[in-house]
Parts: C-alpha cells; structure tokens; sequence
C-alpha cells in the first residue's frame, strides 16, 4: 500500500514541477509529446532510485538535477532555467520536512502524499498568477543572487532541520518564505523591467517621428523651392526641346528629381508607422554607404500596433545595421509584403561570422526571444538562418487585432 501511494505523492510531484517550469519558462522548443516524455522519464527514473535505494540524498540530487536538464528544452536565459530549477527543488525539499516534522511518521507524510498536493496547489497557484502574463525575457542583474539564496535555503535545510523534530518546522517555514521572497524580488524586477522597455519603445518611436518630420519637412520645403522656380524650369526644358538636346534633357530632369526627392526617404507606403520606422533605420544604414534595397507593399492601416511593429522591426533593423558595422561588404535587403491578410517580411543583410556580439551589461534591444513573444500575439513566427556572410530574417503574421497585451 505503500509503495502504491509513493508512486501516486511522485506522479504528483512530477505533475507540480511541471506546472511551474511550464509557466514560469513558457515556450518550449520540443513538440508537446516529447515535452511529456521528458517528464515521464523524470517520473520513472525518480520513483525507480527511491524504491531501489531509499536514499534521500540521491533523491534530493535527482530533484534538482532532472529540473535543470528538463529547463534546458525551453527558450529562455540560462540564469532563470537555474533560478527556477534550484528554486523549485528548495520548494519542494522544504514542504516535505515540514509535513514530516508536523505530522511524524504517518503513512502519508512519509510517502509524499500530502507533500505532494501541497506542492501542487502552489504550482497551480503559481501558474494561475501567471496566466496572461507574457513575460519580456530578461537578463536579470540578481540572477546569481536568486540563485545562490535558494541554494542556501536547500544547504541549510539539509545540515540544520531534523524531520523528527516539531522545533525545526519554524526554521522551515522561514526558508520556505526566503524563496517566496525570492521570487517576490524576481516579480518586481520583472514589472520594472517591462516598464523600462515601454518607455525605451516610446522613446524609440518619438525618434523614428521626429525624424520622419525632419524628412517630411525637407521634401516639402524642396517641393516649394521647385514651385517657385517652376516657370524657369518650364522655360528651359522648352528650350532644350526646341534644340533636339536629348542628353541635356535627361539631365535636367535628374537635376529636378535630386532636388524634389529627400535622400533620408525611403519608404513610401503611406503607412506612418512603417515609414518613420524604415526611413530612420534605412538612413543609418545609408550613413555607413551600405547597399540598400528596399521595397514595401503594405497598406496604409494595419492591425499591427505602434508599440509592436517597433519590437520587431526596430529590433531586427537594430540588429541588421550593427551587423553592417561590423563588415567590409555592406548589403541590406528588406522587403515587405501584405496579401490576403499575411504579411510577410524578409530582412537580408552581411555580417561578419567572426564576430560575435558580447552582453556586456547594456541593452542591446529586446532581442529575438521578445519578437518571437510579440509575434506570438499575431499568431507569427520568426524564420532566421545564414549563408556565407549573408544572414536571412523572415517573419510572417496575420494582420489581426493583437490577443493580448506583452
């Protein structure tokens, strides 16, 4: 019996530790039914070293080291794979020593039954905290704080608390509040990590305006010097007609043409966001002599939010024009299509394979873990790959109402 109600307290167990990796980690790169055999293998190979050995510090070791191979399938940083590993063992670790310092030496203490449910009940109200909450992936800079407080709880439950002893269950309790704190401070953190990249956006897009403004404002004042002189021109092509000067002609038009068209205008589309965005980041690519093609079948109103199209067009153009700088051969292609509803865009640009771009502390844009997370809002997906020096972004999404706010 039991052995039987062991099996069921770790079938629990495993059940509760994914609940929590699975929303505290989010997306994970493995299909559904090899993410679910990752977890059965936890849950056999847990239950087999208890029932063989009965030893707990094999068990404890299992505990924290299953979590972490298991974390390694989800797209997100390695601090916070660890972070939620560790923490999770500590969790788990520390409700078992106090159902066995409550309740003894009971049959369903010592075969994790209430352990087991307990944990449960916090992971689901874990994953109820998080639901509809898409989180921004962040570098956290207490990551190795976080990590080594919950450590430290697991290093002091082991060598100080007794199971036996009622005493101990304070100091229990106390740890088990230290890793709630934990991840009150990861939350916080968190919240003012998203409100800093909210007005990072917003200043972003005041940069990508005012800079359409200074294009929009010199085209229309060479658009009225043109005017203004637009008699004399008249004139003077009359002339050159009149004197069969086809070679003069030409030239004079592309005379008119550089003094209408604005250098710093590329895109043309009609759609504010689309122009002020792709202007300002064509003109630094400009700034650096690259090869620019560019071409934009879009409408003038989409879907697509302000805030998002600055996610992953910004980002993306951030990422291709620093890549430019850092290569002899600069070429940037950028094409954008609507049709039926999907909109398509392609992103090609050189880089130089040899050099890898380093953290070093600052941001470098919200990167493509964030543009696959604001993607996911328009039911998209981001496509990249490389040849040779060339490096290829495409994305593709529908242009619907966003489901939900990031």
């Amino acid at each position: 019996m039991s052995v039987l109600l062991y099996i069921i307290s770790n079938m629990i167990h495993v059940y509760a530790v994914y609940v929590f990796i699975d929303s505290f980690l989010g997306k994970s790169v493995l299909s559904r039914p090899l993410r679910v055999l990752t977890y059965a293998a936890y849950f056999i190979i847990g239950t087999s070293v208890w029932l063989a050995s009965g030893e707990p510090m094999f068990n404890l070791i299992l505990n924290i080291a299953a979590p972490m191979l298991i974390s390694l399938q989800y797209e997100d940083f390695l601090m916070k794979k660890l972070f939620g590993a560790i923490s999770s063992c500590a969790v788990c670790m520390l409700i078992d020593k106090a159902a066995v310092a409550l309740l003894k030496n009971t049959v369903v203490s010592e075969t994790g039954l209430i352990q087991g449910i307990t944990v449960l009940l916090a992971s689901s109200l874990f994953r109820h905290h998080q639901r509809n909450k898409n989180e921004l992936p962040f570098r956290s800079k207490y990551s190795w704080f976080l990590i080594f407080t919950a450590a430290g709880t697991i290093a002091v439950g082991v060598l100080t608390v007794s199971e036996t002893s009622s005493h101990d269950c304070f100091i229990v309790i106390v740890l088990l509040c230290i890793n709630f704190l934990n991840f009150y401070i990861y939350n916080m953190e968190q919240k003012e990590y998203a409100t800093t990249s909210k007005l990072k956006m917003i200043e972003t897009l005041n940069n990508y305006y005012r800079n359409q403004l200074y294009v929009l404002s010199s085209s229309h004042n060479k658009i009225r010097f043109l005017k203004h002189d637009f008699k004399n021109h008249i004139n003077r092509l009359k002339e050159l007609v009149d004197a069969g000067d086809r070679n003069e002609i030409n030239e004079y038009l592309r005379s008119m043409e550089s003094a209408v068209v604005e250098k710093k205008e590329y895109s043309f589309t009609g759609n504010n966001d689309i122009d002020s965005l792709m202007n300002y980041e064509l003109s630094l690519a400009s700034e650096l002599d690259a090869d620019i093609s560019y071409e934009a079948k879009i409408p003038d109103r989409l879907n697509i939010t302000s805030f998002d199209m600055t996610i992953i067009l910004g980002n993306l153009l951030d990422n291709a024009v620093y890549a430019l700088e850092q290569t002899r051969e600069r070429r940037l292609a950028v094409s954008m299509v609507y049709n039926k509803g999907i909109i398509r865009i392609d992103i090609r640009n050189t880089f130089d394979p040899s050099h890898k771009r380093k953290y070093d502390g600052k941001e470098h844009g919200i990167g493509l873990m964030s543009v696959k997370s604001v993607l996911e809002k328009y039911h998209g997906r981001l496509i990249t790959s490389s040849d040779g020096d060339t490096y290829n972004t495409i994305i593709t999404m529908y242009d619907s109402a966003p489901s939900g706010d990031v």
